[in-house]
């Protein structure tokens, strides 16, 4: 099938070949250079599996109901008319858009049950990858005779029953494979002949369900969406290259971390991401008595109007979690090489506090119940951060700020009583300055000019503040107690992107919709995270009203 997306002038054929085909061009182009070493018997750290993704696709067309434009070919389709610029928006973005159209829901069915798997080198720590997708109508087949026009070959056959191998460009490019059970591809000949294993295993096994398969996430009412598996132990063994992996798969080791199942899915107009971790018992930071809970009003420090993003978490109570939590801490610290001999890291950081007669394991760690650390906008354009110190009782903020805070500012030349408040200047980093002030039962510390008084304005008036955004999305827990959060305004962060502009319409946009909301605690064994981006329909209506839009030509 191809259809064409006629505009006023340069007309773009898209079919579902070309959106194909850009998926496995940028993966290649990804994943080339590991074209060189076969992986072994090395499992994929992340897989990805599509279930019903034509379900997804035509979820995302609803959102458009009510709209200006019913989808989102038409949504270019139209803005292209008003503006007569083709420049401003590349080729595949465009692709993307047409492929989100009535008449190409269809299509999305090549993908049911696909599945991608990446998984990185235990030697150099660079990506492998591998793809296979047991429905195909020839579309797919297609594909493959497509991408070889471009230098690509037979190669010699793998797997038993031998399949052919077939070259998808020169030398070194990504191969694939026809079989009667669907189609294959990788990033080599290795990855390859897994990939054929597993496309042959989910064949023989018809409609029954992976036995090695954890999902303990249901799918949504609609029974679609996309799961995910991530495995952290398998991102990089113990001496592994890359040391980012290193450190990530050490902290999941050390902290009990194991596979994480999850599933990412649109329903309704919200968006989510739903995560379901299991843990070690033994490895967990024990906290002595009730489990540490966050409590939504630590947010009333943050006003969502200026707010950008924030980040909460909750804090255990004895001896047994800040033991846990460091010797974690120390372990990743400790996964390069070059600081295996360093004394532990609790023992330096006590020897520095020390020095400025700050005693850590006494004044701070006893009565800290939570953080939270918060990037703010100001009005002036202005960036800021805010980070709040909770304790239970207004003495124990208190104690922070004189006996913790202010001697460590003297490293920063600060720790004086602003004149006529109870603000203290702790110095100036990166020539901004650096205040704190203790409210309630809160140290607050304010970096840029501002920030700090943001803060304090803010927590006279919770009922616009972060706190109440917390609050209205705890019902998405489900009555689940939440040790962790966050709130992410999407549009707000001024992004290293070439052509990024903070004011355009979909920023401007997606800056005063509905925030991106993490909740996330643990619960009989598991850890369990869930990413909500709410909204959404209201979100597409705003910002096509918006853009220029113009009808489409008469007959």
């Amino acid at each position: 099938m191809m259809m064409q997306i006629r505009y006023t002038r340069n007309p773009v054929r898209v079919g579902r070949r070309s959106v194909l085909g850009l998926g496995v061009a940028i993966a290649s182009t990804m994943f080339a250079v590991v074209a060189e070493e076969p992986p072994g018997g090395r499992e994929p750290a992340i897989v990805v599996r599509a279930v019903r993704p034509d379900r997804q696709a035509a979820a995302v067309l609803k959102l458009f109901s009510g709209a200006r434009s019913p989808h989102p070919a038409a949504a270019m389709a139209a803005w292209r008319r008003a503006t007569a610029d083709i420049s401003q928006i590349g080729k595949p973005l465009q692709a993307v858009a047409a492929f989100f159209n009535p008449q190409m829901i269809g299509e999305w069915k090549a993908f049911d049950d696909a599945e991608a798997a990446v998984g990185f080198e235990s030697a150099t720590g660079n990506p492998f990858w591998r793809v296979f997708a047991p429905v195909d109508d020839g579309t797919l087949s297609a594909l493959i005779t497509s991408l070889r026009l471009s230098g690509g070959e037979n190669e010699p056959p793998v797997a038993e029953p031998p399949v052919v191998v077939e070259r998808l460009g020169g030398p070194g490019s990504p191969v694939g494979a026809r079989l009667p059970e669907g189609v294959a591809f990788a990033g080599r000949r290795a990855d390859l002949v897994l990939a054929v294993d597993r496309l042959r295993a989910r064949a023989a096994r018809g409609n029954e369900s992976d036995p090695k398969a954890s999902e303990p996430l249901a799918l949504g009412a609609d029974g679609s969406g996309f799961r995910l598996t991530f495995d952290p132990d398998r991102l990089a063994p113990t001496g592994g290259a890359n040391l980012t992996l290193l450190r990530i798969a050490t902290a999941a080791r050390a902290g009990g971390v194991q596979t994480t199942v999850g599933l990412f899915a649109l329903e309704d107009d919200h968006l989510d991401l739903n995560l379901s971790t299991k843990l070690d018992p033994e490895r967990l930071p024990a906290a002595d008595g009730e489990q540490a809970i966050v409590d939504p009003s630590w947010l009333a420090c943050v006003p969502a109007e200026h707010a950008q993003a924030v980040v909460t978490i909750a804090l255990g109570r004895g001896a047994g979690f800040w033991n846990r939590l460091f010797d974690v801490a120390d372990r990743v610290d400790r996964a390069d090489p070059a600081r295996a001999q360093l004394a532990p890291l609790r023992v330096r950081l006590n020897f520095l506090a020390m020095a400025r007669g700050v005693r850590l394991e006494a004044d701070l760690w006893p009565s800290l119940r939570g953080v939270t650390i918060a990037a703010l906008r100001q009005p002036g354009g202005a960036s800021g951060v805010l980070l709040a110190l909770h304790s239970d009782r207004t003495e124990d903020a208190e104690r922070i700020l004189a006996r913790v805070v202010r001697p460590l500012s003297a490293l920063l030349g600060g720790g004086k009583l602003a004149e006529g408040s109870k603000t203290v200047a702790l110095g100036r980093v990166s020539g901004h300055p650096l205040v704190a002030a203790v409210r309630g039962s809160t140290v607050i510390v304010g970096w840029g000019d501002g920030t700090l008084d943001l803060g304090l304005r803010s927590i006279d008036r919770p009922e616009q503040s972060a706190a109440v955004v917390l609050g209205g999305a705890k019902a998405d827990a489900g009555g689940r107690p939440t040790s962790r959060a966050g709130i992410y305004w999407p549009g707000r962060l001024v992004l290293p992107f070439k052509g990024f502009v903070l004011e355009s319409p979909l920023n401007v946009t997606m800056s005063q919709g509905a925030p991106v909301v993490w909740q996330g605690g643990e619960e009989g064994g598991r850890a369990w995270d869930l990413v909500r981006w709410p909204d959404l329909r209201r979100l597409v209506a705003r910002f096509l009203d918006r853009v220029p839009q113009s009808p489409p030509d008469t007959p």
